[in-house]
């Protein structure tokens, strides 16, 4: 049940196995909430409250009882600041240590000391004070609490305006403590000197609950800086507000506008000069490659940049209105933060409005198409230049030439959405070598890497662990594909891809998968190893199976844009496409077997299961080729 859902007193003595008078009994001395309120005659609990005051409740492992927010003490007086920092969070999986704005209040309160830890999610790292809230309190307590505080403190998580909500969010966050074993004392030493050692499992299992800014109040005595306005919530104004600045001063440019001008205005650039003719010019060092394959290449590249700048407009004008109206709006953080919008020049105002205005008619499926493989042309020579640190590199234009590519390709699947695009390779990395991957490293021709695949192997060289780096080897798949091996180690990564293979796969090819590898591989009659593609329509490529969900459900994608049959190769079928016993059939073969075990069916089997009229009586096996089953 969702702990958004109400429970009555049946409820509760059925989660209890007690009689519902026992509920009133427990109800009436507090070890259970009050009830929400009634429906009729019945009273109606919060789950959420009965969940927390259970966990509560249970001496083994520690947690709080949750606070009765209508009845809970106030302080005499506001209880005291002592802590408004940044703090950064070593330990979480991430690729930056993300931080978290940490307030912590104390003071008497009733007889008793009081201590509260306000925890934020900073624009910078938001995800981490759900995902990690664990690592994020151990952390807290190692920095600035002793055991015994840590133990007692009520912790709280905040949610600024803005993301992920539209409104402010303040949680309680209740966690189990294990008994520790050892003193105090030593715990408590420990702890000072930042080992995270000393709270292993210390705090596990949270648990949140809404609370109204009204009780949180409550619980301080006071009312707390949270209208932070939408998109200023980061480690730079929390910490000018902690240093007394009010209000904090900043360049607001959620939306990147500054950086969609400068790409802009590189597109445009090139593309007059080589309307213009021009071989070279000052502050475009990219342009003798771009006009290197004389007047008709250069057209047709001004063509694509000019393309290039008309899809990108779009989003750069909706920043602009966005910024217009948010700086005529009063906000109700104001007093905290002052926002400078980004402001657009005239001249890059003049340009906005100039491709804005061009023809629809200019923006036809070919032409698109047209200005998506040149782009991807240009980005990739221009990937290489960088890598080599080439005399015609221009980071600016590679980025702009990046940050157009998906916008090309959302604007050809609006003018026909029964075409493809090829998005390229996606890079990958497996981490075990089974009979898959050993058959298709049994088919790679080691050299390389050719000339002018630089920015290739920098691509997989991101999906590489440092320690695996040292003896890589290069080599090409029977495909083009490039492949990078540590024979040592046994690391490898290669370029998954994402169209229809060239021919059809023969009724007599495997298909094949290790567990966890993500990847699947297809083994040909005539000795070759294929990578089982993707249907690049799909966000996801990262193939699973064995159990129902986003994984089997790719996997079955990718069976049937890649094994199946299509009436127009020009405009494959989805699965979504296919008849409904197709659909159950491919989803079947994907979600049963275990997980664990190693996939494998013949191309024949699955064409045969997908035509069959009853799915159930054809399934691969973990340990072979698919056999024949009874129906279920």
């Amino acid at each position: 049940m969702s702990l958004d859902e109400l429970y009555t007193s049946p409820q509760i003595a059925k989660r209890l196995g007690v009689t519902r008078q026992r509920v009133d009994q427990l109800v009436d001395t507090g070890q259970l909430p009050q009830p929400l309120g009634k429906s009729g005659n019945t009273r109606l609990w919060r789950a959420s409250d009965i969940e927390l005051a259970l966990a509560g409740n249970d001496p083994a492992n520690g947690r709080l009882a949750t606070p009765n927010w209508d009845k809970l003490p106030v302080p005499d007086a506001p209880l005291r600041l002592d802590v408004d920092e940044v703090l950064t969070i070593p330990g979480a999986w991430i690729a930056e240590p993300p931080c978290v704005h940490v307030r912590i209040w104390r003071g008497p309160v009733a007889g008793t000391r009081r201590t509260v830890v306000f925890y934020g999610a900073l624009a910078e790292s938001h995800g981490i004070i759900v995902n990690f809230a664990e690592t994020v309190a151990r952390s807290i307590a190692a920095r600035y609490l002793s055991v015994g505080e840590a133990r007692s403190a009520w912790w709280f998580g905040f949610w600024p305006r803005g993301f992920p909500r539209n409104e402010l969010s303040i949680d309680y966050v209740s966690f189990a403590f294990p008994r520790a074993g050892g003193s105090g004392g030593l715990l408590d030493a420990l702890l000072r000197r930042g080992s995270r050692d000393a709270w292993t499992g210390e705090f596990e299992q949270p648990v949140w609950q809404k609370v109204e800014r009204t009780d949180f109040a409550r619980v301080l005595g006071s009312e707390p800086d949270l209208d932070y306005p939408p998109g200023t919530y980061t480690v730079a104004v929390v910490t000018a507000l902690a240093a007394g600045q009010r209000p904090a001063v900043v360049d607001f440019d959620p939306r990147q506008l500054r950086t969609q001008l400068r790409h802009l205005t590189s597109l445009h650039d090139y593309r007059q000069a080589l309307l213009a003719g021009a071989g070279e010019r000052p502050g475009l060092p990219a342009l003798p490659l771009l006009a290197a394959d004389g007047h008709a290449n250069s057209a047709r590249i001004a063509e694509a940049l000019g393309i290039a700048v008309r899809v990108l407009v779009p989003d750069a004008l909706g920043a602009v209105e966005d910024y217009q109206r948010l700086s005529t709006t009063n906000d109700a953080g104001s007093t905290l933060v002052e926002r400078q919008f980004q402001q657009l020049s005239q001249a890059e105002g003049a340009l906005l409005a100039r491709y804005a205005d061009m023809p629809d008619d200019q923006l036809s499926a070919g032409a698109v198409y047209r200005a998506l493989t040149t782009v991807r042309t240009l980005a990739a020579a221009l990937s290489d230049q960088a890598e080599t640190e080439g005399e015609h590199a221009d980071p600016v234009l590679l980025e702009a030439l990046s940050a157009a590519q998906p916008e090309l390709v959302s604007v050809r699947h609006l003018l026909d959405p029964s075409l493809i695009d090829d998005p390229g390779p996606s890079p990958h990395a497996v981490s075990t070598l089974g009979a898959a991957e050993n058959a298709y490293l049994a088919t790679i021709s080691w050299w390389g890497p050719a000339g002018g695949d630089a920015h290739r192997k920098a691509a997989l060289l991101g999906h590489v662990w440092e320690k695996d780096r040292d003896d890589l080897r290069t080599g090409y798949d029977p495909y083009g594909r490039m492949v990078l091996h540590n024979p040592t180690t046994g690391a490898l990564a290669f370029e998954r891809p994402r169209m229809l293979p060239s021919t059809p796969y023969p009724d007599n090819a495997e298909i094949l998968a290790t567990p966890g590898n993500m990847t699947a591989f297809v083994l040909l009659p005539d000795g070759r190893c294929d990578i089982l593609p993707t249907d690049p329509r799909y966000t996801f490529d990262d193939i699973t199976w064995g159990y129902g969900g986003t994984g089997p459900d790719v996997f079955a994608q990718a069976l049937a844009f890649a094994s199946l049959p299509h009436p127009d190769p020009e405009r494959p079928l989805t699965l979504n496409d296919r008849p409904e016993h197709t659909r159950t059939a491919m989803l079947e073969i994907t979600e049963d077997g275990s997980q664990h075990d190693s996939f494998r069916i013949s191309v024949a089997t699955l064409r045969e299961a997908a035509s069959h009229a009853n799915p159930r009586d054809v399934q691969p096996t973990a340990s072979g080729d698919a056999t024949e089953v009874s129906a279920r």
